[in-house]
């Protein structure tokens, strides 16, 4: 596996080609069409491991993290757990299958 560059071009591209897969050949749907907001809050790494299943593409973690935190910033929160305390930061967001 080659070295991830983490630069804003490389950001750039990434955001485009989840934002806009069609348009570069990429069978798969666009990230808006992939969440739907809820009041819950889905962990961060639970989220990203159910993208990578819908779309069943390779994606850097990092990448997915720091493109959902710009396209989705208003949604982060920590998810409440059954006993009151909060949990892990995420997305008041839900994939949809």
């Amino acid at each position: 596996m080659g070295t991830l560059i983490l630069n804003e071009e490389s950001i750039a591209a990434y955001k485009e080609l989840m934002t806009n897969p069609t348009v570069h050949g990429l069978d798969m749907k666009p990230l808006k069409d992939c969440f739907r907001e809820t009041e819950n809050v889905t962990p961060k790494h639970i989220l990203y491991e159910q993208y990578i299943e819908l779309i069943q593409k390779p994606l850097p973690k990092v990448m997915f993290y720091i493109i959902m935190d710009e396209v989705y910033g208003n949604l982060i929160g920590k998810e409440v757990l059954e006993n009151g305390k909060h949990g892990c930061l995420g997305y008041k967001l839900e994939i949809i299958k």
